[in-house]
């Protein structure tokens, strides 16, 4: 571990404690007062410490929206798995669950089917906001401001010829997509892959995630893909429903 980066952790460890000033901060450090304040800097620019009107610093907010995303993130994993068993048990194809993190979608938890497909998901993978299903589906979900703030200025990455290239594309697509409950991914990310996905909810009713069913065009037609639909709605409801919403 570089040795910046040990002394930035520690700084974090130390203000949990307690708020602490910067001497004291550098002296429990054994660095000089500048080092001590160009870290905190960094910190604070990005959120993680917080500087109290009396000079000394505590945690900010970046820590706590990180620790909650954390615990929402192992929750959901936790409320989901049985039910994305069953879906891949009932459909015998594999199963996603992916949540939105930035302008990106992590998956973070998956089932295989009896036939693995060949595709770059793995739990910790990313995928863009554009061209997945799952992300899709949380765009779909998402309120008008949320969305908004995700797609301005975003790069539409052709990935295949199928890529949807452009917000007023994407937009026409989660217009259309919102009536049915449920989006595609017709080998817009990867070129032999196909998804479909539907949104997760919390007892407020925002979009904490999605999940999906994907296959293999070579094995799996269209028509068959979407006849999954009624049993991928069914999950996402259940997970939803575990979760505390109610429709």
């Amino acid at each position: 571990m570089s040795q910046t980066l040990d002394r930035a952790l520690s700084i974090l460890e130390l203000v949990a404690d307690e708020p602490q000033r910067i001497t004291d901060i550098a002296a429990e450090l054994g660095v000089h007062h500048s080092t001590a304040l160009r870290l905190l800097h960094t910190l604070r620019k990005h959120g993680f410490v917080h500087l109290e009107t009396d000079k000394r610093y505590r945690l900010g907010a970046a820590m706590f929206r990180l620790a909650n995303q954390a615990l929402e993130v192992i929750d959901l994993r936790d409320i989901a798995k049985p039910h994305m068993t069953e879906l891949s048990r009932r459909t015998g194809e594999t199963v996603h669950l992916a949540i939105l993190q930035e302008r990106q979608i992590v998956y973070v938890e998956k089932v295989e089917a009896l036939h693995p497909v060949r595709m770059y998901s793995r739990i910790g993978a990313m995928a863009p906001l554009h061209c997945s299903a799952v992300a899709k589906a949380i765009l779909m979900a998402a309120d008008d401001n949320q969305r908004k703030l995700l797609l301005d200025g975003y790069e539409y990455r052709e990935h295949t010829p199928r890529t949807i290239a452009s917000e007023e594309a994407l937009l026409a697509e989660l217009v259309s997509s919102t009536p049915l409950g449920y989006t595609r991914d017709n080998e817009e990310h990867e070129p032999g892959i196909h998804c479909i996905a539907a949104p997760i909810r919390t007892a407020d009713g925002s979009v904490v995630g999605a999940a999906s069913i994907t296959a293999p065009t070579s094995r799996v037609t269209e028509d068959a893909l979407l006849a999954y639909v009624p049993d991928l709605r069914g999950a996402t409801a259940a997970i939803s429903n575990d979760l505390g919403w109610r429709a």
